[in-house]
């Protein structure tokens, strides 16, 4: 598995939320969430911090049973990310930092794949048929304010992320493709899927634009489409954080 990607904060002015760790058999991108300015997130730990751990914590569990399911891995990463808070931070805060978790593995007879969070995965078989994992769930909150998203993290009334709750590996969409099938993939986090929900792009557009002029292009993509938008157009940051990692295989 070749994997080519871009990684880069949405200004040089903060520090970049997103992070990927990837080997020849397994990829993460995790998409870290920065607390609204007066939230208490009971943690002395920043989101750089957070998503760092995940991270390690994550290719842990994967190198040590590579045919764990990716739901115990998941579950593993976070539980074990937990403990690294030590005594320092309150993990029954709901507000604790969190991070989107996005999972692709490579491995002898399947690729298989889980989402957690508003990321996206997407693989093409070799007949063609383009499978999208998307977990939207954030876009259909029934209150966007910061006390609602608080109230609706880590429940079934609102959106599901690796943060406190082990149990929210549960909650991940996870499948698999057999390996001789796929031909190519790619992981991106919600800063690269606005070019489909926002800028009236396609995912094979999108997978199209990865594979024939590569991660950076798509950037460059995003960053054209930010700044031609008239400010307040939509909900949300006008710039964010953007990850997109192609997979050929």
């Amino acid at each position: 598995m070749e994997v080519t990607y871009v990684c880069q904060a949405a200004s040089p002015a903060r520090p970049n939320d997103d992070f990927v760790l990837a080997t020849e058999d397994f990829v993460i991108v995790l998409d870290g969430a920065t607390a609204p300015a007066g939230v208490d997130s009971g943690c002395v730990h920043d989101v750089p911090w957070l998503v760092a751990r995940l991270a390690v914590n994550l290719a842990a569990a994967l190198l040590t049973d590579p045919t764990a399911g990716l739901a115990d891995v998941l579950r593993d990463g976070i539980t074990a990310t937990m403990a690294d808070h030590g005594d320092t931070c309150d993990m029954e805060n709901p507000d604790s930092p969190s991070s989107t978790v996005v999972i692709l593995r490579r491995g002898r007879d399947a690729v298989d794949y889980a989402v957690l969070g508003d990321s996206a995965i997407l693989i093409e078989r070799g007949d063609g048929e383009l499978i999208v994992a998307h977990d939207d769930r954030t876009a259909f909150l029934d209150d966007h304010s910061v006390a609602g998203v608080s109230r609706l993290r880590n429940t079934d009334e609102g959106f599901w992320i690796a943060s406190n709750r082990p149990e929210a590996a549960a909650r991940a969409i996870v499948g698999g493709v057999p390996r001789a099938e796929v031909k190519r993939a790619a992981l991106v986090t919600d800063g690269v899927t606005r070019l489909v929900e926002r800028y009236g792009r396609t995912w094979l557009d999108l997978l199209d634009r990865l594979d024939k002029h590569g991660p950076r292009e798509v950037l460059a993509d995003i960053r054209a489409e930010e700044l031609a938008t008239p400010p307040g157009t939509y909900r949300g940051k006008a710039h964010d954080d953007v990850t997109a990692v192609f997979c050929r295989f």
